[in-house]
């Protein structure tokens, strides 16, 4: 069965080149172009994977990460930024991201740590 990866970037063209980079793992890639869509679409459907930036219109990433964390979804949450401190980083671990990668990202460290993500969702039996 193939997991789920959604993409949160305001961005069309950063949404572009993380499906791009994508391309050869075994999931199904969905996207989304602002926090409250996000939210949306986490809330009807968890993905395995969100990949997801900070700075977004309606909602942003740490408010995200926040409802992800208050609603106990299993989503392994990567944060991918331009805003690339240590400070920062340290911080969305602690609102439970699994992960941050600043932008500008290489491709090859991005499918990695996906792949890495998919492997360490749990299993869900089917219904």
């Amino acid at each position: 069965m193939k997991r789920t990866v959604l993409i949160a970037d305001d961005d069309v063209l950063a949404r572009t080149m993380l499906r791009d980079c994508l391309q050869g793992l075994e999931c199904i890639i969905t996207e989304a172009h602002d926090g409250e869509q996000t939210l949306a679409a986490l809330t009807a459907d968890p993905p395995a994977v969100l990949l997801l930036d900070l700075v977004m219109p309606r909602l942003s990433g740490l408010d995200v990460l926040r409802a992800i964390r208050e609603r106990a979804l299993p989503t392994r949450v990567l944060v991918i930024s331009s805003m690339d401190t240590t400070a920062l980083s340290q911080h969305t671990l602690v609102e439970g991201a699994h992960g941050f990668i600043g932008k500008p990202f290489h491709p090859l460290e991005v499918k990695a740590a996906v792949a890495g993500a998919l492997a360490a969702y749990p299993e869900v039996a089917p219904p």
